[in-house]
């Protein structure tokens, strides 16, 4: 019998709470390795369509924990992968369930802001690159894991940071080793707004909730709009995953 999925919904690689007409997801600490779990991420594509259909929502809060999986971590993992030919499939699933992930949360048809803090790995950027509104804390670093691992940072970062910011500084951000503060993503403009880290649920539920006493039709319409050049992203996604698998030995 199919787990029953409702607006209200507790795993232990996330929650999912309700608070009026916002819906406040929240990734726990080891999201990251535990969503290879098929049955796991399978569980939060069903949560992500509850959302999608209910009439009671308007906005989604995605709120990443600060502990969570960092670029140590993350680096250790895929060469522990890579290295292993059994386990190219654990790195391969898990880049996969993030490409569908981010996919899910562009064709939603609900305005999405992200809250991300401490060190910020490339999968978790392109989870906030697809959505609405991107607010980070103070102390929150970009890494770059893909240049000591010699990959390719996956999760469509290079088309949404070529759409965001153009050819020249998307090649310049991503080519740099540099890691980029929380300051330096404001000014380059892949976040709309950095504040003090205890302040960031915060702010993000209460730009939730000022979007809701908008017209949220005009708001998913202007999505809708400005997303046009999405309907490219799947394609891209196939052609990034390609030279991923290049990039890892696996033909």
């Amino acid at each position: 019998m199919k787990e029953e999925t409702t607006l209200e919904d507790k795993q232990g690689s996330y929650t999912l709470s309700k608070s009026g007409d916002i819906a406040i997801l929240r990734l726990g600490k080891d999201f990251l390795f535990e969503s290879i779990n098929l049955s796991i991420a399978n569980h939060l594509f069903d949560v992500v369509e509850l959302i999608s259909q209910s009439n009671e929502i308007k906005v989604l809060v995605i709120l990443n924990c600060q502990d969570k999986i960092g670029c140590e971590e993350y680096i250790h993992f895929c060469r522990q992968s890579i290295s292993a030919e059994v386990d190219h499939k654990s790195i391969l699933r898990m880049c996969n369930i993030f490409d569908r992930l981010i996919l899910e949360i562009i064709r939603l048809n609900k305005l999405v802001i992200h809250a991300d803090r401490g060190e910020v790995i490339p999968l978790f950027l392109n989870i906030s690159l697809a959505c609405d509104y991107r607010i980070v804390s103070t102390h929150t670093t970009f890494k770059k894991p893909y240049f000591a691992l010699e990959m390719l940072p996956p999760g469509g970062g290079v088309f949404f940071l070529c759409n965001l910011l153009g050819y020249s500084k998307t090649k310049q951000l991503l080519m740099s080793e540099k890691e980029v503060s929380a300051s330096e993503a404001l000014e380059i403009g892949f976040v709309d707004q950095v504040v003090p880290d205890n302040k960031l649920e915060e702010t993000a539920i209460q730009t939730a909730q000022d979007w809701t006493r908008r017209s949220t039709g005009s708001l998913i319409g202007i999505k809708r709009l400005l997303n046009f050049s999405i309907k490219d992203l799947t394609d891209y996604l196939q052609f990034e995953s390609g030279e991923f698998l290049k990039t890892i030995g696996v033909s």
